[in-house]
């Protein structure tokens, strides 16, 4: 397959090396038999999508911090009349942009593919940072990966990767500069944000357990 869509001026496939590397590993991927048949390539390398979003949007350098401490219960559905033992625990839910210049937090976004380093790094976005769009980073081994990924907005449970990155790629096939998506925006419950700690970038070790 190629790659046979108008492609805006500036957008991030008027770059060869990613118009290329598009072509490659996401239009002719080959995946193994369990990925093959699970909703992993639908959903995160959804071809409709990334195609879509790169014509039309340019890249974006972000910083970011990936990973963060979470309050979470001890012998959870076996001692259910302590529902406040909770312990500290390391979780990689969603990944936080940051400005490279300020550090300042941007906007969290969550998917399927968990391919970016932690605990904070460089990666390119392209497309609407409030809505869905699409991550190019380095993973662990030192290859090039491309994503879609959703804000934790599309859903009222942060948590669910699965239902944002379903939701993200149905708005990264019709996404547009001019063609903001007609969905709804949660915010996250305070059931889900009491229990959240700092990010791994900022605080390594691990919290002191709460007063």
């Amino acid at each position: 397959m190629t790659i046979n869509v108008p492609i805006r001026p500036g957008a991030a496939l008027a770059d060869p090396d990613t118009h290329r590397f598009v072509e490659d590993t996401i239009l002719n991927a080959t995946y193994d038999m369990i990925t093959r048949h699970s909703y992993i390539p639908d959903r995160a390398y959804n071809k409709e999508g990334i195609v879509n979003i790169l014509a039309n949007f340019p890249w974006h350098t972000y910083t970011y911090k990936f990973g963060r401490w979470q309050r979470i219960p001890v012998l959870q559905g076996h001692i259910t009349f302590f529902p406040s033992w909770r312990a500290w625990e390391q979780k990689f839910h969603s990944i936080m942009l940051t400005d490279p210049d300020t550090g300042r937090d941007i906007v969290e976004l969550n998917g399927m593919a968990k391919h970016v380093q932690h605990p904070g790094g460089t990666l390119l976005f392209a497309g609407d940072p409030h809505y869905a769009g699409v991550i190019d980073s380095t993973t662990a081994d030192g290859k090039r990966a491309i994503s879609i990924v959703g804000n934790i907005r599309l859903m009222g449970d942060p948590e669910n990767d699965i239902d944002i990155a379903n939701k993200a790629k149905e708005i990264t096939k019709t996404l547009t500069p001019s063609h903001p998506p007609n969905v709804r925006l949660y915010d996250p419950s305070p059931k889900y944000t009491q229990h959240l700690g700092p990010w791994l970038a900022d605080h390594p070790t691990k919290p002191p357990k709460p007063s």
